[in-house]
C-alpha cells in the first residue's frame, strides 16, 4: 500500500514552483494587511489549508483572518473587517465582493488566487462569538500535533474523499471538512491507518484525539446522539467535528476505505468519471425498474447552497408525505441543482391509482372505536368486515399522482408556505413551474445533461 500511496502523493502534492508562487502572494497579502493594521486595530492571521501546509496540488484558495479585540462591539468588527478588506484587496490590484457566512467577509482574486478576508474575534474556544473565532486555534492544533509526513498523509485523505464526493462541510455535500481530515490523521497517525479503522467503524463511531471525554456511551446516547461518526474537537470538547456529516456519507466512506484496504491501487483510490445517461439508457434503466419519475422543476432562488440544498430536501420530504397520505408511495427521492434550475425527483411506485380504495378500521369488538368508525364512513362508504376487522372501502378524490401534486404547487407562494414549502423555494414555485411524470420526465432528462449525470449516480447508488 505504501508504494501505490507514494506514487499518489507525487501527483497531488504542490510542486516546488507553485509552492514559491504561493509564498510570493502571501507575503505581499500579509504586507497589504499590514499596511492598515493600526488604522483599524487588527492582527491580520493566514488560516486555512495554506497556513497548516496540508494543501493540494493547485489549490487557488488563501485565508486571511483580521483578529479584533474580544471586546470589540460585533457592528464595529463587521464595518472595519469590511474595509479593511477592501483597501487589503485594492491596495493589490485585485477586484473584492462581498460574501456572507454568519457574517459577512470579503472575497477577492489576487494573482489568479482567490482570497477570503475573514474579520474574527481574537479570543479563546470558551469564548467565541462566531465559529470562525475557533479557526486560528484549529491551525494552532494542527502545527503542534502534525508532523511534515502526516500533513502529506492528509493530503492523501483529502484527496481519496475528494474523488468520490465526500470532501465538503457545507450542507450540500456533507461531508469531510480539510480540518475533519486533519484530526483523523493526528488521532491514527496516516492515512493508512485511518482507512484501515473506518473499514470497521459502526454507526457512532467516536474519536477523542485528547481524551476530553472518559464515557463514550455518554457521547453516543446524549451529547452526540444520532450523528453517525463522533469526532471530539481537539480545541472545543462542545464540538462534534463530524457533525455535517450525513450517515449516508458515512457508510460510503467505510465502503470505499473497506475497499481501498482489501486491494490497495490506484483504481480504488480514484474514482472512475461519472458520464451522463443517454437518453436510452436512463429509458431502460426506468423499465427495469418498472417505476415512475416525477420530476418538480422551477427556478434556482438567488441564495446560497447551504440554504438552497436544505430547503430543497425538506421539499421532498414534504411531497412525499403528502403523496403517502393519499396513497402514492415514494420509493426514493434525490434533489438537483445547477444553480439556475432546481429538480426535486420522487421515484414512485406508480403515478397512477385505482379510484376506489379501502380503509382499515377497529376490530369489530372494541365497540367505542367502531362506533365512531361508522359514524365517519357510513353512508357514502361500503363498509365491510375482514378477519375480524371493520374496513371502508372509499373513492379517491385524485387517481394521478401529477395532477395531485400540480393542483397543492399550483398557488401562490403564501399558500405554499402554508402548505410546508420552505420560503425561498415558495416564492420560486409561485413564478411558474413544471411538473411531469413518466414520458414526459424524459423531455426534461434531455435538456438538462447535468440531471443525466445525477441519475447515473442514483441508478448506481450502493453504501455496502
Amino acid at each position: 500500500m505504501k508504494k501505490v500511496l507514494n506514487s499518489i502523493l507525487d501527483e497531488i502534492k504542490p510542486e516546488l514552483g507553485e509552492v514559491k508562487d504561493l509564498k510570493k502572494t502571501c507575503e505581499e497579502l500579509h504586507d497589504a494587511g499590514e499596511r492598515y493594521r493600526e488604522e483599524y486595530d487588527y492582527k491580520p492571521l493566514f488560516c486555512g489549508s495554506i497556513a497548516k501546509d496540508t494543501w493540494l496540488k493547485s489549490k487557488k484558495d488563501i485565508d486571511l483572518f483580521l483578529m479584533f479585540d474580544k471586546e470589540l462591539d460585533m457592528e464595529e468588527l463587521k464595518s472595519r473587517g469590511m474595509e479593511a478588506g477592501k483597501k487589503i484587496v485594492e491596495s493589490m490590484g485585485g477586484e473584492w465582493d462581498v460574501a456572507y457566512a454568519e457574517h459577512p467577509y470579503i472575497q477577492g482574486v489576487l494573482n489568479g488566487y482567490k482570497v477570503d478576508i475573514v474579520p474574527a474575534y481574537d479570543t479563546d474556544p470558551k469564548n467565541i462569538k462566531s465559529s470562525v473565532d475557533r479557526t486560528p486555534w484549529h491551525v494552532q492544533w494542527v502545527e503542534k500535533k502534525l508532523d511534515e509526513d502526516q500533513r502529506d498523509e492528509v493530503r492523501l485523505l483529502k484527496k481519496f474523499t475528494k474523488e468520490h464526493d465526500l470532501y465538503g462541510s457545507d450542507l450540500k455535500t456533507k461531508g469531510f471538512s480539510g480540518y475533519l481530515c486533519e484530526v483523523l490523521i493526528g488521532n491514527y497517525g496516516s492515512f493508512e491507518e485511518v482507512v484501515k479503522k473506518a473499514s470497521e467503524w459502526h454507526p457512532g463511531e467516536v474519536v477523542d484525539p485528547e481524551g476530553h471525554f472518559k464515557s463514550e456511551d455518554y457521547l453516543k446516547r446524549k451529547k452526540f446522539k444520532d450523528d453517525g461518526l463522533i469526532v471530539v474537537d481537539p480545541v472545543d470538547k462542545d464540538r462534534n467535528v463530524a457533525s455535517v456529516l450525513s450517515n449516508e456519507n458515512f457508510f460510503l466512506f467505510k465502503k470505499i476505505s473497506k475497499r481501498f484496504v482489501e486491494n490497495p491501487g490506484k483504481k480504488n483510490f480514484f474514482r472512475e468519471d461519472i458520464h451522463p445517461l443517454s437518453l436510452q439508457e436512463l429509458q431502460s434503466k426506468i423499465d427495469r425498474r418498472g417505476t415512475d419519475f416525477m420530476l418538480v422543476r422551477f427556478g434556482a432562488p438567488d441564495v446560497h447552497d447551504d440554504v438552497l440544498y436544505p430547503q430543497m430536501w425538506k421539499m421532498g420530504r414534504r411531497i412525499e408525505k403528502i403523496l403517502d397520505k393519499e396513497g402514492f408511495v415514494v420509493l426514493r427521492k434525490d434533489v438537483w441543482s445547477n444553480g439556475d434550475i432546481c429538480v426535486i425527483i420522487l421515484e414512485l411506485e406508480v403515478d397512477e391509482l385505482a379510484r376506489v380504495d379501502k380503509r382499515e378500521g377497529p376490530s369489530i369488538f372494541d365497540r367505542r372505536n367502531s362506533k365512531k368508525f361508522i359514524e365517519r364512513y357510513s353512508g357514502e362508504h361500503n363498509l365491510l368486515v375482514e378477519d375480524g376487522k371493520w374496513y371502508a372501502e372509499y373513492f379517491r378524490e385524485w387517481t394521478n399522482a401529477l395532477d395531485f401534486v400540480r393542483n397543492i404547487l399550483d398557488d401562490s407562494a403564501d399558500a405554499l408556505k402554508k402548505e410546508g414549502i420552505p420560503g425561498h423555494l415558495a416564492d420560486k414555485i409561485s413564478e411558474g413551474l413544471t411538473i411531469s411524470t413518466s414520458d414526459h420526465s424524459i423531455h426534461i432528462f434531455d435538456q438538462e445533461e447535468g440531471l443525466r449525470k445525477k441519475m447515473a449516480e442514483y441508478f448506481e447508488k450502493d453504501l455496502v
